[in-house]
């Protein structure tokens, strides 16, 4: 009688991510790979994903995105730093060249030292990205009335998320409108760019009674005819990112080229993004009427 044996596993050892923790990998892979050139990949992939991200959905999720991946990259720094700093030692203490270990070393050693500088700036930017994500609005709530018969639909409140959708709506149920009367002390930009985008498409006139700051003179500058009454009053200021506002940061030229689009003048654009965002900018009406902001006056 024959007995046959299955053949023995050979015991598999550690992964990739340990193997890389032990320093296992050569000085230059760990250093120029996983640490450089993974570092890389990861900061523009997450760039172009978030920017999608944005584009595609709410404030709200492109903020959760931005805290998910800065800890993703945290974690990823971390494990490349210790694998590539343990690559180093065992490269120093064996047989290979000396300098090179010691220069990664010191590499390493001046990386984390700014990148720990850097952490403490954004303090803000993260704080402000978790009030987004969840659910921080800029402003306080809109609210959307149809008035004069069925002919004007009155926004009030900020320009928050999901206010586009509801302006659509409203206009879609409203077949007489003929006006959009705004009322805001501004909101999110691009929540703004997509009220514009809906005032264009059903051609409609843009009107204010009282005030329309900030990302609302987007939705006034969509009206195929815009006035405001008398004592009313449109603010402008550059905006700012979420978690920014450095008054030393250069010009969004996305913003500049919003304003261009819109017909305003070269050096109008440039005096809204000489404005700092804590600051506001309200022409006279006469101004307004001067660079075309208003179609007629009173």
């Amino acid at each position: 009688m024959t007995t046959t044996h299955s053949p023995r596993r050979e015991a598999s050892g550690p992964g990739f991510v340990l193997r890389h923790l032990m320093g296992e990998y050569s000085l230059g892979r760990s250093y120029w790979v996983h640490t450089v050139l993974l570092g890389g990949l990861v900061t523009v992939a997450g760039g172009m994903l978030l920017g999608r991200l944005g584009e595609r959905y709410g404030l709200r999720y492109l903020s959760i995105g931005v805290i998910a991946f800065e800890v993703g990259v945290v974690v990823v720094w971390l494990w490349a730093l210790a694998g590539t700093w343990m690559a180093s030692f065992r490269h120093l203490i064996g047989r290979g060249s000396k300098l090179w270990a010691v220069l990664a070393m010191l590499s390493l050693t001046v990386a984390s030292v700014s990148t720990v500088r850097e952490a403490t700036h954004m303090r803000p930017f993260i704080v402000e990205h978790w009030a987004t994500a969840m659910g921080r609005q800029p402003a306080g709530d809109f609210h959307i009335e149809l008035t004069d018969g069925g002919q004007v639909v009155a926004f009030t409140g900020g320009v928050n998320e999901s206010a586009a959708v509801a302006l659509d709506r409203a206009i879609a149920n409203a077949p007489k409108v003929t006006t959009v009367r705004l009322e805001s002390p501004g909101g999110w930009l691009r929540e703004g760019e997509r009220m514009a985008e809906v005032v264009r498409r059903y051609g409609l006139r843009t009107r204010i009674e009282t005030e329309c700051h900030s990302s609302c003179t987007l939705v006034f500058l969509a009206g195929n005819d815009r006035t405001m009454a008398p004592g009313a009053k449109l603010g402008f200021h550059r905006g700012r990112a979420i978690g920014g506002g450095n008054p030393d940061e250069p010009p969004d030229r996305r913003e500049a080229a919003i304003y261009l689009r819109a017909g305003l003048t070269p050096a109008f654009v440039r005096r809204i993004l000489a404005t700092p965002h804590a600051s506001i900018w309200v022409p006279s009406h006469e101004v307004l009427y001067e660079a075309g902001v208003l179609t007629r006056r009173g």
